[in-house]
């Protein structure tokens, strides 16, 4: 990551495009990235939701059902607060592909370093959640927002969607490291998509003296795909947005998926 260093200016409410870099550092770190992957069909590139802030992703991220009851539409749909499979073929048998262009968005090359903490990451949370098989990846440029889209996943059999789901799943949490700085996670459910399976987004909020960025990954998971989108900002100054909520990835996990996820014979 490029190592400037926005000026010394108060936090706001409003994330500032451009003052990324920093900000992605701490999260990157923070971060326990889950497998990530995408959203419904899309003629081209689906644009996000909601404008990210610098609030509580508990009470405004998007996913579904937070764990204080509030539902977010826009990224629940009709599934309230179950990640239930919206009508999907919970008994089809799925495989994961990496196409060249996926909801519109072409493939594209991050960071060496940025790639590689990802990559780090996701080795560990890929053992955290006991899933093994044929991997796949991809890093996806969203160009209109100044974002990298990263997913990966695993193609497998035997995986059990609500153990994963219960895995990411937690309670919002506040961390305070008395010198000014507030990290805050949570995780809320999501819509899954028409494939079906479970899914949920998870949320690193930080909030420090000189800005708040967000970082999100929405999952997915059937009983032979596990997956998730991570969506990034830039650090080359094209970002229109400091971070993503999970009201900004969910959409987008769900296009990506519907391309990236096909029926296997």
């Amino acid at each position: 990551m490029a190592s400037s260093v926005p000026k010394r200016v108060r936090a706001s409410s409003a994330l500032r495009p451009g003052r990324s870099t920093a900000a992605l550092a701490v999260v990157c770190t923070l971060l326990g990235l889950p497998l990530v992957s995408a959203c419904g069909p899309s003629n081209g590139p689906v644009r996000p939701a909601a404008q990210s802030g610098a609030a509580d992703p508990a009470t405004t991220g998007g996913g579904g059902t937070t764990k204080g009851g509030a539902t977010d539409p826009a990224a629940a749909g009709s599934a309230a607060g179950g990640g239930t499979s919206d009508g999907g073929d919970g008994g089809a048998s799925w495989a994961l592909t990496a196409p060249q262009v996926a909801a519109g968005y072409p493939q594209g090359r991050p960071p060496a370093d940025m790639v590689r903490r990802f990559n780090a990451d996701t080795r560990q949370n890929a053992a955290r959640l006991g899933v093994s098989g044929t991997p796949v990846h991809a890093y996806y440029d969203d160009r209109a927002d100044g974002a990298w889209i990263f997913y990966t996943g695993v193609t497998g059999s035997g995986f059990d969607p609500d153990h994963m789901h219960d895995i990411l799943d937690h309670l919002p949490a506040v961390n305070n490291d008395g010198a000014g700085d507030r990290t805050t996670t949570s995780a809320i459910d999501a819509k899954p998509g028409e494939h079906g399976g479970r899914a949920i987004c998870n949320t690193v909020l930080v909030q420090t003296e000189l800005l708040a960025t967000a970082v999100s990954t929405c999952s997915w998971f059937t009983p032979t795909t596990a997956a998730g989108i991570t969506l990034i900002s830039k650090a080359d100054g094209t970002s229109t947005k400091l971070g993503f909520t999970a009201v900004d990835v969910a959409p987008i996990m769900r296009a990506i998926r519907a391309e990236v996820e096909i029926r296997r014979r």
